[in-house]
């Protein structure tokens, strides 16, 4: 019997699993996963567009530079400098061709760098940081080692070059001074760019080996001397090396060995442009004149002095126009010594002297950077003022008794004449007008001037005021660099400068100092020139400068450098003729460079002048012209610590430059005759001629001084002279203070009736002018 299979209820029975029913997708759902992928997407290509912006428009000149600099190599072809020339065609700076020996470092070890430097003289130390820089950086670019190479030392490495690999030579120009040291401080002197120098605008643009100017024209002219360098350009990998077929291990698939690339033949040469030349105003032969003469006169320093002589300055200046015809500074240098750099023990050792405090700063220009004290030179400008501003005319007088003389409302204190401070024999000025005063540089005819103009005006910097429109405390322009603007003390100054409040007073006593020369008041040799190149021309302040005319190679004159006067002093041509006539007195019996200018055939004008210099020997100075001549020329000696007598130093060497310039000769009479060598006297028979010579002066100044005889007689409108009955002192002053003007550092405050002594600068107590 078949059974059939039992049903089975249906809840016994598991239910089928059923598909889940999918989300219905709507038309909102839809819209948002559009817009979504729509914005991500947008976002993508945002992305890579401003990364493709970016480094085509922002950085793609850099990339394209960096990628151009890894398929060409420039090697620089130097241009030549311009040629210096006087005003007369002679050459003073031109170009010489030398020798440069660099090396390829990945062809020379170490070692063998050390000993070529060495064998060549040069830096060493230099040398080595430069190939060590270069085989990190380019092993295959050239590095230099010698610049002007000798070459007795170039042929001994040539004929070597399996021990000096990867060595060249390289044929180059170099700069070349044939007159040595002359008007080396105008020329100045190149030398390779320093890191520092790259950031100043004038080198800008410049490569690393750059030689530049560093001093003088050859700096104040650079961008005109300087010309621009070509250039070759050699095709090179990333690696500096030649393109080649390379294999994978980056030898070169023809096998040639690797040399560098400015070995081989340029894709392409800039030919260089050279610099174009310089004619300086200077004339040589003046020049040489002046050198000579400003060495004779600190040579006359030490010997007929004593004093130290440690330096000076000449300049001579055309009064119609600034050119400056003669400029010298000593002590000096020698501008070769710096082409090609300081190297060898020789010429080490020669500059460590030249930048040692024993060798008094050589590579100043004392004409332009050297600040004095304006000394004697400086009662012209005050005598001036006097005349100007009417507290004075030529005829006034002032009489001098040997007491001390004080400013009107001071009642302490001692200002004397260099007579009075010489010694009994000197006597005393006596009775003397503007132009006797300016003749015998009486110090206290230009304190009673200063006294004069305070008591005349409110202007409590008149005076000063007055100083500035010769150009004094301003740089007068000079077309050099390094110039000094020198001070003019002021109100303002002196307030600010002073430490104390004493020192901070403004009174009558700084005009008295200043009106000699002395107190703040610092000048420079050129500025000096400028002030009396104005009273020479009628008061123009023309404007100092070294450059004529700067030419084409083809010798076609491309610039005149001619420029425009600072104006005009303002001061009436009857002032300027009244104290003319007091400084050609100066040089006849009586003045003080009477002894300077005997036996004289051209008629002089001029100004002594001898400055105290605390804790050092005095300054002298001389400036003037020679009257009535076609070509004026002014010119101005300082001797920087020449002693008392700036008759002796200064004076003769103004004399001998003017002389030079206008073509006399020396006269006989002229006991400071610069002679030949051949001709000077021994060292004893000199000092037996100084004897007698001085004790001729004294008893010539005695005679004069016996000669003035008269009462002592008031100027009028001025205080009593010395010796009468003073007016109350100053109220502003406190009690137990120094004297308006006698400020500790100026002039120090000595008993009434005591000399003031000689080094107390501006205590009125200078040497003769």
């Amino acid at each position: 019997m078949i059974k059939l299979p039992s049903k089975r209820r249906k809840e016994d029975a598991p239910d089928k699993e059923r598909p889940k029913k999918p989300p219905e997708i709507t038309k909102g759902n839809m819209q948002m996963r559009v817009v979504s992928m729509a914005v991500l997407v947008a976002l993508v290509f945002l992305v890579l567009g401003a990364r493709l912006w970016y480094l085509q428009v922002i950085a793609g000149e850099d990339f394209a530079r960096s990628a151009q600099q890894t398929q060409t190599q420039e090697v620089k072809i130097p241009a030549q400098r311009g040629v210096i020339y006087d005003r007369n065609g002679e050459v003073i700076a031109n170009n010489v061709s030398g020798l440069n020996v660099t090396v390829i470092p990945s062809s020379i070890s170490r070692e063998r760098v050390e000993e070529l430097s060495e064998t060549l003289g040069a830096d060493t130390a230099a040398v080595l940081e430069r190939y060590d820089a270069a085989l990190q950086s380019n092993p295959y670019a050239s590095v230099l080692v010698q610049e002007n190479a000798d070459k007795d030392a170039v042929t001994y490495v040539s004929e070597r070059t399996e021990r000096f690999p990867g060595v060249t030579v390289n044929d180059d120009w170099v700069r070349n001074y044939p007159a040595g040291e002359l008007a080396a401080h105008v020329l100045g002197y190149t030398g390779a760019v320093t890191e520092n120098e790259l950031d100043q605008e004038i080198f800008e643009g410049l490569s690393n080996d750059a030689v530049v100017g560093k001093s003088g024209v050859e700096l104040a002219y650079e961008q005109t001397l300087r010309g621009e360098a070509g250039q070759r350009e050699y095709s090179v990998d990333a690696l500096g090396r030649v393109v080649a077929l390379r294999r994978a291990d980056g030898t070169r698939v023809d096998g040639a060995p690797e040399v560098a690339p400015e070995l081989g033949r340029p894709d392409r040469i800039t030919d260089p442009v050279p610099g174009k030349d310089l004619v300086l105003t200077l004339d040589l032969d003046l020049q040489k004149a002046a050198e000579e003469e400003l060495d004779a006169a600190i040579e006359r320093a030490h010997e007929e002095e004593g004093a130290s002589g440690t330096g000076g300055a000449i300049v001579a200046l055309d009064p119609r126009n600034g050119e400056i015809r003669a400029m010298v500074s000593r002590p000096t240098f020698e501008p070769q010594m710096f082409v090609g750099g300081i190297a060898g023990e020789e010429e080490t050792e020669l500059y460590e002297y030249l930048t040692s405090e024993e060798a008094h700063s050589p590579f100043a220009n004392r004409a332009i950077y050297g600040v004095y004290p304006g000394a004697s030179t400086f009662k012209v400008f005050t005598g001036m003022a006097g005349l100007a501003h009417g507290v004075i005319d030529p005829s006034t007088t002032y009489t001098d008794t040997g007491a001390c003389w004080l400013p009107s409302g001071v009642v302490s204190g001692c200002w004397q004449s260099w007579r009075e401070n010489y010694g009994p024999e000197y006597g005393t000025h006596g009775t003397q007008d503007y132009y006797e005063a300016m003749m015998d540089s009486n110090n206290k005819y230009f304190f009673q001037i200063a006294d004069l103009l305070w008591n005349d005006t409110d202007n409590k910097d008149l005076l000063p005021e007055f100083y500035e429109r010769f150009g004094f405390g301003e740089k007068t322009g000079i077309d050099l660099p390094a110039e000094q603007a020198g001070r003019v003390p002021t109100q303002a100054w002196q307030q600010e400068a002073g430490s104390t409040e004493d020192d901070k007073y403004w009174g009558v006593g700084r005009w008295v100092n200043m009106a000699i020369g002395q107190g703040d008041l610092l000048v420079t040799p050129v500025q000096i020139a400028r002030g009396f190149a104005a009273i020479q021309n009628g008061g123009t302040l023309v404007t100092p400068h070294v450059g004529r005319e700067v030419r084409a190679q083809d010798g076609e004159v491309e610039q005149e450098i001619s420029p425009e006067p600072a104006g005009n002093v303002g001061v009436d041509q009857s002032v300027l003729d009244a104290t003319v006539e007091g400084m050609r007195r100066v040089t006849r019996p009586g003045g003080t460079a009477e002894w300077s200018f005997k036996g004289e055939t051209l008629s002089f004008v001029g100004k002594s002048g001898t400055g105290e210099m605390w804790g050092n020997d005095p300054v002298n100075w001389f400036a003037g012209w020679a009257e009535n001549q076609e070509d004026p020329l002014v010119v101005v000696a300082m001797v920087e610590g020449g002693g008392l007598h700036s008759d002796v130093t200064a004076a003769p060497a103004v004399r001998h430059v003017l002389e030079a310039h206008h073509g006399v000769e020396q006269s006989p009479q002229d006991q400071w005759r610069t002679a030949p060598v051949e001709e000077q006297p021994a060292a004893s028979q000199r000092a037996e001629r100084r004897e007698a010579r001085q004790a001729e002066r004294r008893a010539e100044r005695q005679a004069a001084r016996q000669a003035q005889t008269g009462p002592a007689q008031a100027v009028p409108g001025q205080p009593p002279a010395p010796g009468a009955p003073v007016v109350p002192a100053d109220p502003s002053v406190p009690p137990g203070t120094v004297p308006p003007g006698a400020s500790p550092d100026v002039n120090p405050a000595v008993a009434p009736g005591a000399g003031a002594g000689y080094g107390a600068p501006g205590a009125g107590a200078s040497p003769p002018g």
